[in-house]
């Protein structure tokens, strides 16, 4: 029974990786008037593909997230019961699953909604079932995300929840988050459905990736909107466990203020603005092609954080290219009404992820101009200038040891709050109509 706890122990130490086309994706249903995005992440795929990434047990590959078992690749007979924490409170909510890398129709039965003993898979109360077009279940189309029925549930802000389902058959490739930095539960290939199993005891198997799900929208009447976070590993929450990600924080920061703004964290490891020479799936889609539906395809957007960029430099990307990627991400973001806020790229001194041996000669140098585009010449609302909050002082090609992990790629815990304290919330809200 304790296998995934101990397991989540060995995983929590492992090292993260860190043009205007639509991602091949089935567009999402229409937005209720009152809906507003509390928690969300980018999908990507399949399984087992994304950084750290593996489909062996625990203790018998270095470096693997899951002890999940998974006959192919695929899910068979399972259930799954995905831990989310969302940004805003709600009186009723919704969630969103996915079958972007399907190959085949998936069948989710038994989909609800429970609140969890944080980061267990034990429930603390009663689930409530959710249907989708008034039916117990629903079939996901290859390529599709399915939106199940607005239920009555009255949930907090920052609250660890649970989504069960559970799916019959096989699945095939199964769409996925590769890491939540959080313990994820699974039930064993042919057990069935138990989603309604309170204990968690049914949930032996362990992940840090949610499998399916890719967000949760809440009915909040004091809400104004959501904002969407688009980035990278250092968006994603690299290393960092516990909703300790600077979205997070600047959730805490505007829930603490008495704001009723959603954070929807759309970030994912290794992901990259451009279009890379050699294709590479662990990346997921480069943000010009997921921009529509994981920003302008949420519900209740008002306005969008852009902080991407880095990946593509250690690839080998010159800085022009990477421009005429924010650039498009700003005009689309503007042409749908949103707002547009902006962050400068963080120096960064690692080895291991493809800044070094080249980067203070041929790197850095277009580091500067993108920075110097972004602070300059960007036509956005708001610019968070993340490269001076997370540099040594006086070295603005340093990153500050003491606000970054050893890797000196990806910020810690203090960094990543730093980072959601440099918001100017009053910006926010004012450029964002909040």
């Amino acid at each position: 029974m304790l296998r995934p706890f101990f397991a989540l122990l060995i995983a929590l130490f492992l090292v993260s990786c860190g043009s205007s086309q639509s991602d091949p994706t089935q567009p999402a249903a229409k937005t209720h008037h009152n809906l507003v995005g509390a928690w969300s992440t980018a999908p990507y795929g399949p399984y087992p593909f994304g950084p750290l990434a593996r489909d062996t047990p625990v203790g018998e590959t270095p470096g693997s997230i899951t002890t999940a078992r998974f006959e192919n690749n695929q899910a068979r007979d399972q259930s799954f019961r995905m831990i989310i924490n969302p940004t805003i409170s709600g009186t009723q909510a919704r969630i969103r699953l996915s079958n972007l890398k399907g190959d085949r129709p998936i069948r989710f039965e038994s989909v609800s909604l429970a609140r969890v003993l944080p980061q267990t898979p034990i429930l603390n109360g009663a689930s409530v079932p959710l249907s989708f077009a008034g039916k117990p279940f629903v079939v996901a189309q290859p390529g599709e995300e399915v939106i199940s029925d607005p239920v009555v549930f009255t949930l907090n802000a920052q609250e660890d929840l649970a989504v069960s389902f559970y799916i019959p058959g096989e699945s095939g490739p199964m769409t996925w988050h590769a890491v939540s930095f959080a313990p994820q539960y699974i039930s064993a290939p042919g057990s069935g459905d138990v989603t309604q199993d309170k204990t968690g005891l049914s949930f032996l198997d362990l992940s840090i990736g949610w499998f399916f799900l890719t967000g949760l929208d809440v009915v909040n009447t004091a809400s104004p909107g959501a904002l969407v976070a688009i980035g990278d590993s250092i968006t994603d929450g690299a290393y960092q466990v516990l909703n300790q990600r600077w979205p997070d924080w600047l959730a805490k920061r505007l829930n603490d203020s008495g704001q009723h703004i959603g954070i929807l964290n759309q970030g994912l490891n290794s992901n990259t603005v451009t279009e890379m020479p050699k294709d590479d799936p662990n990346r997921g889609s480069p943000a010009v092609l997921r921009f529509e539906r994981d920003v302008l395809q949420r519900s209740g957007v008002r306005g969008v954080i852009i902080f991407e960029g880095t990946n593509d430099l250690g690839g080998g990307i010159k800085a022009e290219p990477v421009i005429a990627g924010l650039e498009d991400m700003a005009r689309r973001a503007k042409n749908a009404g949103l707002c547009v806020f902006m962050a400068t790229i963080a120096p960064r001194m690692d080895v291991a992820f493809g800044w070094f041996p080249d980067g203070p000669t041929v790197k850095e140098p277009e580091r500067v101009k993108i920075n110097e585009w972004i602070r300059q010449e960007a036509k956005v609302d708001g610019v968070i200038d993340f490269a001076n909050v997370l540099a040594m002082p006086g070295l603005p090609s340093v990153p500050n040891p003491v606000l970054f992990t050893p890797d000196l790629l990806h910020p810690n815990a203090a960094g990543f709050k730093l980072m959601a304290d440099a918001i100017d919330l009053e910006a926010l809200r004012s450029k964002c109509n909040l």
